[in-house]
């Protein structure tokens, strides 16, 4: 009974596949009118010739694959890298985690422990699952660090901003001379979006907004409504931008303390199985020759 409703359902998961693959899910109307006029997503370059570029097309055409990468396309847009890249990530790890299960149960029946058929089939689906998933966590880890660093970049580019307010700059001259002052990619990306503004004929802070939104940073869009609503006076921008910036330095402070002090506590627990572990090995012939003693 348990083989015939493993293979119901592998076969069942297969045709559900083939079919997501023959007729993939249709995008919003509104989702796709409003990618337009969007800047262009600078990713690293892959070739398209490569296998793992071919493999991502491919596997991008199931509608689970591409709701996936849906969801996660700001942390790929934060580190540029290219979805088909990310969609042959995906699919080898699910693999490698497919495989785990019957390669160690092979191994275990060469010991000559037999098992279940149903054994190396839930390791295969616990492991494609789990391989799946390993992916997908580095990858909001990576991009929460390089929001960091953005907004570590974004506290120097509203220090820049103020002093050449200060020194009797334009609105508009002070946020281009700032992102023309440093180095790196979250200044490359601010000097991309105000070029492309510029282009489209929008105001500097729409286009930092713009930018804010499509990297999903909350103090990039918070800085942009801020600069419009202080509007073209120069006294109200540089108290602002300065404001923005001790805010976010206060808040990164306290978010490293936090984190120390996390990584402090989880470094206490295998402190004290060490401590336990020593005091059991301590005591083991003691308790040992009690034991002995008393038989």
């Amino acid at each position: 009974m348990t083989a015939a409703v493993l293979a119901g359902l592998t076969v069942g998961a297969g045709l559900a596949l083939i079919a997501s693959g023959w007729s993939p899910a249709h995008q919003p109307l509104a989702v796709v009118l409003a990618r337009l006029g969007q800047q262009r997503v600078e990713v690293r370059s892959v070739d398209a010739t490569t296998f793992d570029a071919r493999v991502g097309a491919r596997v991008r055409r199931l509608s689970i694959i591409e709701r996936r990468l849906d969801a996660m396309r700001a942390d790929l847009r934060v580190l540029r890298r290219s979805p088909d890249e990310q969609a042959a990530q995906l699919v080898t790890y699910a693999l490698i985690g497919l495989l785990w299960g019957p390669l160690v149960s092979a191994g275990i029946l060469l010991v000559g422990v037999p098992l279940p058929l149903v054994v190396p089939a839930w390791l295969a689906v616990g492991g494609a699952a789990f391989g799946a998933l390993i992916p997908l966590r580095a990858v909001r880890q990576q991009a929460t660090d390089a929001r960091r660093t953005f907004i570590h970049a974004l506290g120097a580019y509203c220090d820049v901003t103020g002093m050449c307010l200060a020194a009797g700059q334009g609105v508009d001259g002070a946020l281009t001379r700032a992102a023309n002052a440093g180095t790196g990619w979250p200044f490359a990306e601010l000097r991309g979006a105000l070029r492309t503004g510029y282009l489209r004929g929008e105001a500097p802070w729409e286009a930092i907004s713009r930018l804010g939104t499509d990297l999903a940073i909350d103090d990039l869009v918070e800085l942009g409504a801020t600069i419009a609503l202080a509007g073209e006076e120069g006294a109200a921008v540089r108290e602002t931008v300065s404001s923005k910036a001790r805010s976010m330095r206060e808040r990164l402070v306290a978010d490293a303390e936090r984190d120390a002090g996390a990584t402090t506590e989880r470094m206490g627990i295998p402190a004290t199985m060490l401590l336990f572990g020593f005091v059991f090995f301590l005591g083991y012939p003691a308790i040992a020759v009690l034991f002995g003693n008393a038989h």
